[in-house]
């Protein structure tokens, strides 16, 4: 259906979500090409490769994901080397995924970034295919290690917030919910799959989607990174300042035009370390990332090896552990769908008490289950879907809160010309996110695969789980008490929120005004 120009004001006021600004330069665009932007601020075409490719990426990961765990048990390793692959390919991506996020930022090269990355993991990992490879557990272990050299994650989604912006991050949700569809919909169809034909058919499957997904990356994304946008419009708006006092004030306008060179020659240097490390050092932050750590370990103990446990403990079929991804995902979808609702209604602290808690009680049910009573795995696994879809929600928004938060460093530099500097945010809009992902993906994850492999092998799937319930639902009570220490005491949040940002924005907005009265 077309909108006519005129109809785009009355037609956002009866949206559930308000209908928010399209970008900076609206008054420009033609009321009659409005029609092709939706309520999220993107236009269609955009909007729909978005999805595309993120359906492509989780139905590419699908067809191994979870299903490494299979190819390692089909090839004879037992669980503790299993947790040992699983957790050198998580460690490196430790320093991998931080770096790759900084050349990005710093050389503007998001796309450059993703291609090389996406390329060289890609050919790396179908090389487990060959029987070279995989009749050696030293020779899987290199090869694994080599993939994780190149992971790209994060970078899709930190192109994504920024796009959207941040007025608009809040349906990121809508557009992650299309990787939980593919993700969910692909495990299954995989696990029938490798049931009936091996798991040859997983390589060829995702050679495919990868080379689909990196042509339409090549042909289709823009070479554009977060200080490229901010440069672009600090631009314009010092053009808009300088035409506005040119009648009779030139003395005025000289000022002004030195004042805006000096800050413009401070943005070009960018971001510094310092700033970055900044951010992350603060006490709300380092709370946060600790729980991102917590429930990485927690979740790797189920996402890498809880098919063994199915498999091997339980009697399952492969297609029991991948239709049990897809009742997982059916859950995912309505929290992503809906995740400006649940964000409103609980918070960043309501949905990590929601993640914690549901883990705590499904992971329990694990210990409970015996080779009769299989197939209710698949009414615990409803759990993770909620378990996940909530942290996800919460951490996402975290990060692009981050990603705007100026530094300490920031608001106290002074330039060159002892006028203070001007605070800017949202530079290490890729660094941020991918960093966040690096600690619950790499960190976390390394942990709860290599002590988790450990631990199954020495005491047994049961025991280590019982475990893993017993470590978040610790975590768990220490949140609920911080949570509500930081509201009495503090009237904020325990996480960071959008309140710490708008504070710390107007403590660097004083020092401003206390720098421009000094010089004046």
């Amino acid at each position: 259906m077309e909108l006519d120009g005129n109809d785009v004001g009355d037609n956002a006021s009866t949206l559930e979500e308000p209908l928010l600004t399209l970008n900076a330069n609206e008054e420009l665009i033609d009321a009659n090409d409005r029609s092709e932007y939706l309520a999220d601020g993107l236009p269609y075409k955009t909007s729909l490769l978005i999805k595309s490719l993120y359906f492509l990426d989780a139905l590419g990961s699908s067809t191994w994901g979870r299903f490494s765990a299979i190819y390692y048990n089909l090839h004879n390793l037992h669980s503790a080397q299993i947790g040992c692959i699983e957790g050198i390919r998580t460690v490196i991506p430790t320093f991998s995924q931080v770096a790759w996020g900084i050349i990005a930022d710093k050389w503007q090269s998001r796309k450059s970034v993703w291609l090389v990355t996406k390329v060289c993991s890609t050919i790396s990992l179908l090389a487990l295919a060959l029987p070279l490879i995989y009749q050696s557990f030293w020779r899987i272990l290199f090869i694994s290690a080599v993939a994780q050299l190149f992971v790209p994650d994060g970078i899709l989604d930190a192109y994504t917030l920024e796009l959207l912006g941040e007025e608009n991050k809040l349906y990121y949700g809508r557009y992650r919910l299309y990787a939980s569809l593919s993700w969910g919909f692909g495990s299954m169809a995989i696990g029938w799959v490798t049931d009936r034909y091996g798991f040859e058919p997983n390589f060829i499957l995702f050679a495919v989607l990868s080379g689909l997904m990196i042509f339409l990356v090549a042909w289709s994304i823009p070479e554009t990174g977060a200080n490229t946008a901010i440069a672009d419009q600090e631009e314009e708006e010092d053009d808009q300042a300088r035409q506005e006092t040119v009648d009779g004030q030139e003395a005025v306008c000289q000022d002004d035009e030195e004042r805006v060179n000096s800050e413009s020659a401070v943005s070009s240097e960018g971001g510094t370390l310092m700033e970055l490390i900044a951010i992350f050092v603060r006490p709300r932050t380092l709370i946060f990332l600790l729980e991102v750590i917590i429930m990485g370990a927690a979740m790797a103990t189920v996402e890498r090896l809880l098919f063994l446990y199915l498999v091997n403990d339980l009697q399952a079929s492969t297609f029991i552990c991948g239709l049990s991804v897809f009742v997982n995902v059916l859950f995912e979808l309505p929290i992503f769908w809906y995740a400006s609702k649940f964000m409103a209604l609980l918070g960043h602290d309501g949905l990590m008490i929601v993640a914690m808690a549901c883990f705590s009680f499904r992971v329990w049910g694990y210990t409970l289950l015996t080779p009769s009573t299989k197939w209710a795995i698949l009414g615990l696994e409803v759990l993770h879907g909620v378990t996940f879809a909530c942290y996800w929600t919460a951490a996402t928004d975290i990060s692009k809160i981050l990603v705007h938060q100026k530094s300490t460093t920031q608001v106290n530099d002074i330039n060159s010309n002892g006028n203070r500097r001007n605070p800017k945010s949202g530079y290490w809009s890729t660094a941020i996110p991918t960093t966040v992902n690096m600690l619950y993906s790499a960190v976390g994850s390394s942990l709860g695969s290599v002590l988790g492999g450990w631990a199954m092998h020495k005491y047994g799937s049961r025991p280590m789980y019982s475990f893993m319930a017993s470590i978040v639902l610790g975590t768990l009570v220490l949140h609920i008490l911080g949570a509500i220490v930081s509201r009495v005491w503090f009237g904020s949040s325990l996480l960071p929120s959008d309140d710490a940002n708008i504070d710390d924005a107007d403590e660097s907005d004083d020092l401003e005004g206390d720098g421009d009265a000094e010089n004046e």
